[in-house]
């Protein structure tokens, strides 16, 4: 098949052009066709992202960098690289979802520890009270009894006001009982796998009963 098509000025095909404001000259537009001989397919783009570019075509090193600094982007990376390949640094965020909504997790940056010592009976002392319109969160608790007085130790989220512990319906962190001796000081620490998130405003609280020496130690943050 025969290539270029002849146009004489002043009759023929309009050939679409774009006029130069104030010299007057035209340039001939065009459209991008694929380049196999005899064929007349259009490479296709559009007016908002020009042309479409199949990046899964893109073969090798991909190279991205701030104008100065190129950084590898290598898809089989092993361990000890050597400190002289670019690394390019991302923010993440990581949520767990708490029943209602997501929550951030929080990095030790962020962790805060109560401590109480207490030895007589409480009945809802407030361990942790988070600021207005927070709730705490806890990530770890020990507690540890002393002395030789045996009772309970409940743990607990509620309301400010709130002092009396309703076992299977208040939010209870720990709800056990201790029977220490003169040779034997029992206590237990747990590491939540999933942090503990009281409601929002709700305080940390103690409950014992009888005059028991007990020592708490939370370990956590405010959302």
């Amino acid at each position: 098949m025969a290539d270029n098509v002849p146009i004489t000025a002043g009759s023929g095909t309009d050939v679409a052009t774009d006029q130069v404001t104030g010299t007057g000259e035209h340039v001939q537009l065009f459209k991008v066709a694929v380049s196999a001989d005899g064929d007349r397919t259009l490479v296709p783009a559009d007016s908002s992202n020009g042309l479409l570019v199949d990046v899964s075509r893109v073969q090798g090193q991909v190279r991205i960098g701030d104008g100065t600094n190129a950084v590898s982007v290598d898809s089989a990376s092993t361990d000890a690289e050597t400190n002289a390949v670019n690394q390019l640094h991302t923010q993440s965020r990581v949520f767990e979802f708490n029943g209602t909504t997501w929550d951030r997790k929080r990095s030790h940056a962020s962790t805060f520890k109560a401590s109480s010592f207490l030895a007589t009976a409480q009945t809802g002392t407030a361990i942790w009270t988070p600021s207005s319109g927070k709730a705490v969160v806890v990530t770890a608790m020990q507690i540890q009894s002393g002395g030789v007085v045996s009772g309970t130790a409940i743990l607990w989220f509620g309301a400010l006001a709130d002092t009396v512990y309703n076992r299977g319906t208040d939010g209870a962190i720990f709800d056990g009982e201790f029977v220490p001796t003169a040779t034997n000081k029992p206590g237990v620490y747990v590491a939540f796998p999933t942090p503990m998130r009281g409601t929002t405003d709700y305080t940390l609280k103690l409950t014992t009963t009888g005059a028991q020496s007990i020592t708490i130690n939370v370990w956590g943050y405010e959302i």
